[in-house]
């Protein structure tokens, strides 16, 4: 009988430190699944599958992907760049033992939540009831509206696996958010039509559609305080119009190793990188993510 005991490891990364777990599946000498999972107090926030066949590796995809403060041992998680780092950690040592895995597949499900608080009379006049309205919005559309690229094309250079479809994907961002065309052609009517924004934001946003030459000019004149009240509630109608064609959720493939090494976040670019200062989720396949505003 073989032992299929997991290995871990303890992998300290900056003011964070890890425990990654390698749970290797082997019978008859091969081994037929292995799977790498990083966390700290909580053990499972992040793994990676990899598929074996004939005890080669052939394919790895990220099953699951969560937040949680305790997702470091000693110093907590932050919401920001502790959420990258841990990331990038599992990545580095799935390349660093399994070096002939250059791709890692999986699903863009990510979701940001959009908060807004309320106040109701109570039957008490005297007294007013506050509150706060939680507003799930897709991530992927938000980060591409506001910073030309999905969170993970930021961060881990991420790709369609379909690189004639990726590439149709760029063109059509450029094209949407930096052509004047496209705006001009755009009357403020048909915009309404394509996103259907609530009536009580027609005249706010009609403020800055009329005052920006480009789409992308429209969403960056939008103050950051601002963007999730006045895009919560048609950003995924507006960009799912544009993008129908050239954009899937499933199918995307983070390449390793990563572009100017693993913690260095990417290459840098003029335009800053934004998004509020919430959580990420991941609907379905993954669960809580969080990241903060100065780290997206």
């Amino acid at each position: 009988m073989e032992s299929n005991e997991p290995i871990k490891t303890i992998i300290k990364v900056g003011k964070y430190t890890f425990q990654i777990t390698d749970n290797t599946l082997s019978a008859r000498g091969q081994i037929y699944c292995r799977n790498l999972k990083i966390g700290g107090n909580n053990l499972d926030c992040m793994n990676i599958s990899i598929s074996y066949k004939e005890n080669i590796p052939v394919s790895a995809c990220i099953p699951h992907i969560m937040y949680d403060p305790e997702c470091s041992l000693e110093i907590h998680l932050d919401h920001g760049q502790g959420s990258n780092t841990m990331c990038k950690t599992l990545l580095k040592y799935v390349y660093e033992k399994i070096p002939t895995i250059t791709e890692i597949h999986f699903e863009d499900k990510s979701h940001i939540e959009c908060a807004s608080e309320y106040e109701v009379q109570t039957k008490d006049s005297r007294f007013r009831k506050k509150g706060t309205h939680i507003y799930p919005i897709p991530l992927y559309y938000f980060s591409i509206a506001f910073n030309g690229k999905t969170w993970y094309e930021k961060h881990f250079q991420a790709r369609q696996q379909d690189i004639t479809k990726h590439a149709a994907y760029r063109a059509k961002i450029n094209e949407l958010l930096d052509t004047e065309e496209v705006k001009t052609a755009t009357s403020f009517v048909r915009f309404l039509e394509i996103a259907q924004p609530p009536m009580e934001l027609v005249d706010e946003l009609e403020q800055y559609f009329s005052s920006s030459k480009t789409f992308g000019i429209f969403f960056q004149s939008i103050q950051k305080k601002d963007r999730c009240r006045l895009v919560r509630n048609w950003i995924a109608s507006f960009m799912s119009y544009h993008l129908k064609d050239v954009f899937d959720n499933n199918g995307w493939i983070i390449d390793l190793p990563l572009v100017n090494g693993f913690l260095t976040g990417g290459k840098r670019t003029t335009r800053k990188y934004y998004c509020p200062r919430s959580r990420i989720m991941h609907k379905k396949t993954y669960k809580d993510f969080g990241v903060g505003v100065n780290d997206v």
